[in-house]
């Protein structure tokens, strides 16, 4: 075998894995399974004012959010995140099992406040009123 033939067949070879390697890394960033996703996992608390506040769950923290509404205070710890206090008329919302994992939202209706667990750097979702315990009947959603 010619020595100049080996080289160019090698040097041909080394430039597709290359090539591949690239593609796959490239794919597997899109796919949101490279360094920016850690699995860790955050409370996104919304308030009625358009407000977002981000509470990462691997760390104990407490967050007062006050609007026109009225106050709520946010507390995460061990891991989880629940409705610790409410200055609304049912506190429906303090009865509402801590979250751990994204699905479930705690919802306080007369604040219109939302809590919900998302992976570390998505922009979350919208209240799911449907998911409200005992809306009341003294809630009004059209007059907020």
């Amino acid at each position: 075998m010619d020595l100049a033939r080996t080289i160019r067949e090698n040097r041909a070879t080394v430039v597709v894995a290359a090539v591949v390697m690239a593609l796959v890394a490239g794919l597997w960033l899109a796919l949101g399974r490279g360094p920016a996703d850690d699995g860790t996992l955050v409370a996104l608390v919304h308030d009625a004012d358009g407000r977002t506040y981000e509470l990462p769950l691997d760390r104990d923290d407490t967050l007062t959010v006050t609007t026109s509404l009225g106050s709520n205070t946010v507390v995460v710890e061990n891991g989880a995140v629940r409705m610790a206090d409410a200055d609304c008329p049912n506190r429906t919302c303090l009865q509402v099992a801590p979250l751990a994992q994204p699905g479930p939202q705690i919802i306080c209706l007369p604040h219109q406040l939302w809590i919900e667990v998302v992976p570390q750097g998505e922009a979350g979702g919208t209240m799911d009123v449907s998911r409200a315990e005992d809306l009341g009947s003294e809630i009004d959603l059209q007059a907020r």
